[in-house]
């Protein structure tokens, strides 16, 4: 009897022990098709769905399928911005407290939406960015208010697609009069 208990606490001890000392899962990544070796980590932030859920689920589809510059492989976030500023006490709406979340997930860049009732319309105000991390500043940044919900789903591939392509490089300055002549 006293042999049971100890192979019984034995094994309890080994199957305890073993899921103690697993990994944690690796994050879920979405590859992308592209030419060059990218090393731009993407994370892609859920929005947060406590008002408007249909329009939530579909943006998070969008935002999943989204196209970022140098970007191969965008790593699926768990939590939505808000919730992730408020875990690390930044809840400021500043491109600093968004670079905090950022370095925080380690990634370079960071695509997230967020939608709100619009008080003026009373429609659905959707907002989609995309941030540079390090640089603390956006890239990208697409706004639009729609009617309904509906109308805002099938406007959602426009916005996302917007906010997540780089701004048009500037032309060249033209030489000066003095730099011109030899």
């Amino acid at each position: 009897m006293a042999r049971r208990k100890i192979l019984l606490l034995g094994a309890l001890f080994g199957a305890l022990h073993g899921c103690a000392t697993k990994a944690p899962p690796k994050a879920a990544s979405v590859r992308r098709d592209g030419s060059s070796d990218a090393s731009v980590r993407l994370a892609v932030m859920p929005a947060d769905s406590l008002l408007f859920a249909d329009v939530a689920t579909a943006l998070d589809e969008q935002l999943g399928h989204a196209r970022v510059a140098g970007a191969r492989t965008a790593i699926r976030a768990k939590v939505s911005m808000e919730v992730a500023q408020l875990a690390l006490e930044c809840v400021s709406p500043t491109d600093e407290c968004y670079s905090q979340v950022g370095r925080y997930l380690q990634v370079d860049r960071l695509l997230w939406g967020q939608i709100t009732r619009d008080a003026p319309s009373a429609g659905v105000k959707v907002t989609v960015v995309l941030l540079d991390v390090a640089r603390g500043m956006q890239l990208g940044r697409a706004e639009e208010v729609f009617p309904k919900n509906d109308v805002a789903i099938g406007g959602l591939r426009q916005l996302v697609d917007r906010a997540s392509k780089p701004p048009p490089a500037l032309p060249p300055e033209p030489l000066s009069q003095r730099e011109r002549t030899p």
